[in-house]
C-alpha cells in the first residue's frame, strides 16, 4: 500500500483538527472502504473550492437544469493539488474494489458523482480501465537533469532565459534581501506570527479567508521536522516574504507563499529559483511548485499533464460531460506540445 506525506495521518488529521475540513467547512470526511482496503481521503463536498480541478461550469449546468450538483463525493487531499496515491490498496484488485466502493458510497449519500483528483499512475490505470471519465490538466514541473549546482542549471538554458534569470536574481539582491532556509519546527513564536500573517495576506488580497489555520501549519512542522521547510526573505532583520515547502521522497513540493509587498521578482526568487536551488543541493529529482503559471515555462519548468477521474450518476449529463472532457483533453494535449516546443532550454544539435 502506497502512502505519501500528503496522505499520511499526520497531514490529514491536522486539517480536520484545526477546522479546514469538518463542521462548517463544506468538507465532510467519509469512510470509503472495501473488504480489505480503505480509500485515501474522501469527502462529501457542498462547494468546489480547495480542489484545484475546477468544475464550476458543470455545477452551473446542473443548476440551470434544476438538478443538485452538491453534495458530490471527492477523493483528494484538501487544498493540496499534489499527485499521489488515492486508492490505497496493495494491488490492482484492491484498487478496483475501492473504485467501486467510491461509486457505491456516492449513491448511498445521493451525491451527484464521485471524483478522484490527482491520482498517481497505478490508480489512473485502474480508473481508465473501469471507464471513469478522464480529465487532463496542464501544469508545470521542474526536473533535475543531474545539475551540479544552480549555475549548471542556468547554463542549460537558452541565452535569453539565462540572462533574464540572472537579472531577476540580481535585482532582488540589490534590494538588500537576505534569503534563508530553515525547518518549520525551528521557527520561534515571533517568526510563526510573521510568516502566518504573510500567508494570510495572500488570501485577504483576494477577499478570501485563509484555508489553513496557524495551528495546522505548526502541527505539520512538529510532525514532519526537516520535511517541512520555510524559505524566508529578510530585510533589516525583518521577514518581508516567505514560502513553505514539503520534501516528499525525491520531490520538493511548493505549497504557499506570502509577502508584505507585491513584488513579482521576489515571488520568482522564493517560489521558483530558491526551490530549484534547494532541490539541486539536496539531490531531489522533481520540484512541483504548484498549479497554473505559464510563466514557469520561461524559468526552466516543463509542461506536463495530470489526470483526474470522474463518475456521474446522471446518465444524460455523463454523455455531455464525456464529450466536453474529450474536447478539453485534445486542447490540453495540443497546448502542452506547443509549450514544450518553446522550452527555456538550449537546443542541442
Amino acid at each position: 500500500m502506497s502512502v505519501d506525506l500528503f496522505t499520511s495521518p499526520a497531514y490529514l488529521d491536522a486539517l480536520e483538527r484545526h477546522g479546514s475540513v469538518g463542521d462548517g467547512s463544506g468538507w465532510t470526511p467519509v469512510v470509503v472502504a472495501s473488504e480489505r482496503d480503505r480509500c485515501a481521503p474522501a469527502y462529501l463536498k457542498t462547494h468546489s473550492w480547495g480542489e484545484f480541478v475546477f468544475d464550476f461550469q458543470i455545477a452551473q449546468a446542473y443548476a440551470q437544469h434544476r438538478l443538485a450538483y452538491y453534495p458530490k463525493l471527492v477523493c483528494c487531499v484538501p487544498y493540496t493539488p499534489v499527485p499521489g496515491p488515492r486508492l490505497l490498496a496493495t494491488d490492482d484488485t484492491g484498487r478496483t474494489a475501492l473504485a467501486h466502493a467510491l461509486i457505491e458510497t456516492a449513491q448511498v449519500h445521493k451525491a451527484s458523482g464521485a471524483h478522484v483528483l490527482y491520482p498517481h499512475a497505478p490508480d489512473a490505470a485502474i480508473l481508465d480501465a473501469l471507464g471513469w471519465l478522464r480529465r487532463e490538466q496542464l501544469r508545470y514541473v521542474w526536473h533535475n537533469r543531474g545539475y551540479a549546482d544552480f549555475d549548471a542549471f542556468v547554463g542549460a538554458l537558452s541565452s535569453r532565459r539565462r540572462k533574464n534569470i540572472r537579472r531577476e536574481r540580481r535585482l532582488v539582491g540589490e534590494q538588500g534581501i537576505h534569503v534563508t532556509w530553515q525547518r518549520g519546527d525551528s521557527l520561534d513564536d515571533d517568526a510563526w506570527e510573521r510568516v502566518y500573517a504573510l500567508y494570510a495576506r495572500t488570501y485577504h488580497q483576494r477577499g478570501q479567508t485563509p484555508y489553513l489555520a496557524s495551528a495546522c501549519l505548526r502541527d505539520w512542522a512538529m510532525a514532519f521536522g526537516r520535511k517541512m521547510q520555510f524559505c524566508t526573505a529578510r530585510r533589516d532583520n525583518g521577514i518581508v516574504a516567505m514560502a513553505f515547502f514539503f520534501v516528499d521522497g525525491p520531490r520538493l513540493c511548493g505549497r504557499h507563499w506570502g509577502a508584505s509587498v507585491d513584488d513579482e521578482l521576489l515571488h520568482f526568487e522564493l517560489c521558483y529559483y530558491q526551490g530549484i536551488d534547494y532541490a539541486i543541493r539536496h539531490g531531489l529529482t522533481v520540484f512541483d511548485a504548484g498549479v497554473q503559471g505559464e510563466h514557469k515555462l520561461l524559468r526552466g519548468f516543463d509542461p506536463v499533464t495530470v489526470p483526474s477521474f470522474h463518475w456521474y450518476a446522471h446518465a444524460g449529463f455523463t454523455r455531455a460531460i464525456a464529450d466536453f472532457y474529450a474536447e478539453e483533453r485534445t486542447h490540453v494535449a495540443a497546448q502542452c506540445r506547443a509549450l514544450a516546443a518553446h522550452s527555456a532550454y538550449r537546443v542541442v544539435d
